[in-house]
């Protein structure tokens, strides 16, 4: 299946991206950072980091933590971050909306999955020459 992925960039070198929002989406389902970043098969670390990163281009927070303890911490998305995964979300769908007689247009050419390219790229008569 034909998906469109979307990559914001901001001025400043800031930008909202597939796997930021992700990463969101994951800490809203599993109420934690750590367990977000373990089904994205990423270290805690790396996590903490984007998510502190990706939190500092906002004037609102994208989620709240709760610091460990005992059972260790939690992180839930606040209003505004579980409303931007939405806005993305949606601006996902709707591009694929759009594109979507351009993006057939495209497959039809596609070779199958598995199959060798029966038709493989013909030499330019510059590149004989050579």
């Amino acid at each position: 299946m034909t998906v469109i992925k979307i990559r914001i960039d901001f001025e400043g070198e800031r930008y909202i991206g597939h796997g930021r929002i992700r990463l969101l989406e994951l800490i809203g389902q599993h109420g934690s950072i750590a367990q977000a970043a373990k089904a994205m098969d990423m270290s805690y670390k790396r996590a903490w980091y984007l998510m502190d990163e990706f939190n500092s281009m906002f004037a609102d927070p994208l989620i709240e933590r709760q610091h460990g303890g005992r059972g260790g911490g939690a992180a839930k998305l606040t209003p505004f971050g579980a409303d931007l995964v939405r806005q993305y979300r949606d601006m996902e769908a709707r591009a694929l909306s759009v594109f979507a007689k351009p993006l057939a247009s495209i497959e039809k050419h596609l070779v199958p999955i598995g199959k060798p390219n029966p038709k493989p790229a013909k030499k330019s008569s510059q590149s004989a020459r050579a």
